[in-house]
C-alpha cells in the first residue's frame, strides 16, 4: 500500500483532513496476520496500535481455572493495541481470520495526536463506538438466557441484513455468545426448525428477523 492510498484510507478512517491522515500515513506500515495468530499475550507488554481493514481480531481472556472467555471482537474500521507507553493488556487479542492492518507504535501515535487533534477526535469516535459493543456484550452476558446471547451475536454477524456468507462458524459465535457449541448448535436447529432461518453450503438466510428477535431474551 503506498502513501497515498494510506492516506486516503486514514482520511476516511478517522474522518481527518488529507493534511493530518498523510502524517499519520507516513508513520503506519502494513502489517498481515494469518488466522490464529496471537497479536498480544495476556500479562505480557505491547507496544503496537492497529487499525484494522480486514478481517476480525478476538479479545480473550483465559481465567486461573483455565476457562476461555471472549470480552469482544472487532472488525474493519476499528482499532485495538497500546497508545501511548507499552500495556500490559489482561486479555490475548488474536486474529480471528486473515487480518490486514496498518500498525504504529502507541509511543509514535499519541505523538501525532497531541500535534493533530482531528486525528485524536477520529480516534475517540471510534473508541466510543467499540465501548458501546462491549457493554451491550456484558449486559446481554447478565440478562439474557446462553440462547438470548447467541439469537443476539447472530443478528450482530448479519449486520443488518438477511443474509450471512459464508455462513457463521458455530463453535466461534458460541465463544462470542459466552455458550458452548452444543447449545449453539441446538439453538441453530430450534430456529431452521421453525423456519426462522434456511441453512445453505454458501450461506444463511434468516426468513423472519421480527421471529428471531423475538427469541432473544
Amino acid at each position: 500500500m503506498h502513501t497515498l492510498e494510506k492516506t486516503q484510507t486514514l482520511s476516511r478512517f478517522l474522518d481527518c483532513s488529507d493534511q493530518s491522515a498523510s502524517i499519520l500515513a507516513q508513520a503506519v506500515r502494513p502489517a498481515q496476520f494469518k488466522s490464529r495468530s496471537i497479536l498480544s499475550h495476556q500479562g505480557e507488554d505491547c507496544t503496537s496500535f492497529w487499525l484494522i481493514l480486514d478481517g476480525t481480531v478476538q479479545l480473550r481472556a483465559i481465567s486461573f481455572e483455565g476457562q476461555n472467555t471472549v470480552i469482544s471482537s472487532f472488525g474493519p474500521g476499528e482499532i485495538i493495541g497500546a497508545f501511548s507507553d507499552s500495556q500490559s493488556f489482561n486479555y490475548d487479542i488474536c486474529a480471528l481470520s486473515s487480518l490486514s492492518t496498518l500498525e504504529i507504535s502507541g509511543v509514535q501515535l499519541a505523538k501525532i495526536v497531541r500535534e493533530h487533534s482531528d486525528i485524536g477526535a477520529g480516534l475517540s469516535r471510534i473508541y466510543a463506538g467499540q465501548l458501546d459493543v462491549v457493554l451491550d456484550r456484558f449486559s446481554s452476558r447478565v440478562a439474557l438466557s446462553a440462547m438470548g446471547r447467541f439469537y443476539k451475536e447472530l443478528l450482530r454477524c448479519a449486520e443488518g441484513l438477511d443474509t450471512v456468507s459464508p455462513p457463521p462458524v458455530v463453535t466461534a459465535l458460541a465463544l462470542v455468545a459466552q455458550t458452548t457449541r452444543e447449545t449453539g448448535s441446538r439453538a441453530l436447529s430450534n430456529l431452521e426448525r421453525r423456519g426462522i432461518i434456511e441453512r445453505h453450503p454458501d450461506h444463511l438466510k434468516i426468513v423472519s428477523r421480527g421471529m428471531l428477535e423475538d427469541l432473544i431474551v
